[in-house]
């Protein structure tokens, strides 16, 4: 149980750091065009970089505390996140973005009261995915630099030749990931029920 908390600490505070930056870029680069044309080329390369190669890199920024599981993780939720943020924002029908300016909305306003708030549910679906990727990364954020979590029990019982506990472990964190999952369905029927979550 110690280690669960360890790792679902981690994987919430590395999901919290992709939020912070990844919502307001996605959004701002969805909404304005010169924005996009700057980020465009810095987010399609990311999107080639093989996320194993974050962990070296994370550890000579941050060191090997608790500061870089979360960085790794937060990078690694965000490389998926951002295009799906930019997508959601890109798929809200122009037929409301045309009517808002019918009636006097400035940029800001639209951005606000249109763009956002249409494309929430489909950011909703994209962060429940995102979320559930995330889970993926776990292990690799924790064999590395062993201090707890359940990617450290995966590791020690591989040492250990002890294979049963391998798969138990595993089946630990896809039962954590399937509730997670289920709770993000759950929450977007109730903020959204308008719109059916897809699965």
């Amino acid at each position: 149980l110690d280690h669960i908390g360890i790792s679902l600490r981690r994987v919430a505070l590395g999901f919290l750091l992709s939020l912070v930056i990844v919502l307001p870029l996605g959004i701002l680069m969805g909404s304005f065009g010169s924005a996009r044309a700057t980020m465009a080329p810095l987010v399609t390369a990311s999107g080639y970089i093989p996320i194993a190669t974050l962990v070296p890199l994370t550890m000579s920024w941050f060191g090997l505390d608790e500061k870089q599981k979360v960085a790794f993780l937060g990078m690694a939720f965000g490389i998926f996140l951002l295009p799906m943020v930019i997508r959601a924002i890109d798929a809200v029908p122009d037929i409301y973005l045309r009517t808002a300016y019918t009636l006097g909305a400035s940029r800001w306003h639209i951005i606000r009261r249109v763009l956002v708030p249409v494309a929430l549910p489909d950011i909703w679906h994209s962060m429940r995915l995102a979320f559930g990727i995330g889970w993926s990364y776990l292990v690799l954020a924790e064999v590395v630099v062993k201090t707890g979590g359940l990617g450290d029990l995966i590791d020690t019982a591989r040492r250990r030749a002890m294979s049963g506990r391998v798969y138990l472990v595993i089946v630990i964190i896809t039962v954590i990931a399937w509730i997670a999952d289920l709770l993000w369905e759950r929450i977007g029927a109730i903020l959204f029920p308008y719109r059916r979550s897809r699965a």
